[in-house]
């Protein structure tokens, strides 16, 4: 019998700056597996008021790294625009209302606290240059989190992260793939989300790239959008369930037959891995 304890981070999600229940599950994570440094690294933070590290940041006093590229609101419009007019054929009005809205909430976020300002690094990620964005900003080779959620390309970058050893990762998968299904968009720098189901990887597909690391699933959030790697050699006291029972469908979405299918299908072909 296996009487080894096991992760239930489902049961500790909490939003407090986060955009689902991050905060309590990485608050719940670090209380298992301890901190060093207190030393984050996130890229894909917006303007840093809705991020899985801002809670870290203003009420757990750590350190680290934000990075954005659309962080400048010019650019951050730009691909406003930009997403409304490839998903025109679902209503190019409805969408630009929903995405302008959504920009609107972004903006008045930042009238929360004037007195806590985020040093957010206007950067654009690439598998190319992520090591050379950490050397740049003095990331320590072993820090706390990272945490890495930038719509497309997510999957590739964390692969070429390969001199930095984070002892948790927190990386957006693609839900609207089966758990049985090892797919991820091919690479490509200049490719960015069109909103649809087509980027990222499927959760199956970061868990070999994982294993690879020496990392291991401990759970996803509850609304089918996060994935939890920690350090497979900070769980000698821990089991986990496989990646079928610890994956989540997406609770976003259109509904069909009473399920959310997450983001619009896309028929632009994923690469199987």
């Amino acid at each position: 019998m296996n009487t080894k304890n096991q992760f239930k981070i489902n049961e500790y999600e909490k939003k407090i700056f986060s955009q689902n229940g991050e905060d309590g599950i990485i608050n719940y994570i670090f209380s298992k597996i301890g901190t060093t440094n207190k030393f984050s690294v996130e890229f894909g933070v917006g303007d840093g008021f809705e991020s899985n590290t801002t809670y870290l940041f203003e009420k757990k006093n750590w350190n680290g790294l934000m990075m954005d590229y659309g962080s400048d609101d010019k650019i951050y419009f730009s691909n406003v625009l930009k997403k409304v007019w490839n998903n025109r054929n679902l209503g190019f009005q409805k969408n630009l209302k929903n995405e302008i809205r959504f920009m609107k909430k972004i903006i008045s976020r930042k009238k929360r606290n004037q007195s806590f300002q985020f040093d957010i690094k206007n950067e654009r990620i690439t598998a190319e240059n992520i090591q050379n964005l950490f050397s740049k900003y003095d990331v320590p080779i072993h820090f706390d989190l990272l945490s890495i959620d930038i719509d497309f390309n997510d999957y590739w970058v964390w692969k070429s992260i390969v001199d930095y050893f984070p002892r948790l990762v927190v990386i957006e998968y693609n839900s609207s793939i089966p758990s049985h299904e090892s797919k991820v968009v091919p690479y490509d720098p200049e490719s960015v989300w069109d909103g649809t189901n087509y980027f990222g990887a499927s959760l199956l597909a970061l868990n070999k790239l994982a294993s690879q690391k020496g990392y291991t699933l401990i759970g996803c959030d509850s609304n089918g959008i996060n994935a939890f790697f920690c350090k497979t050699d900070l769980l000698n006291n821990y089991n986990f369930d496989s990646v079928d029972e610890l994956y989540r469908s997406p609770q976003y979405g259109e509904i069909i037959n009473e399920k959310h299918i997450g983001h619009p299908f896309s028929n632009k072909k994923m690469l199987n891995i």
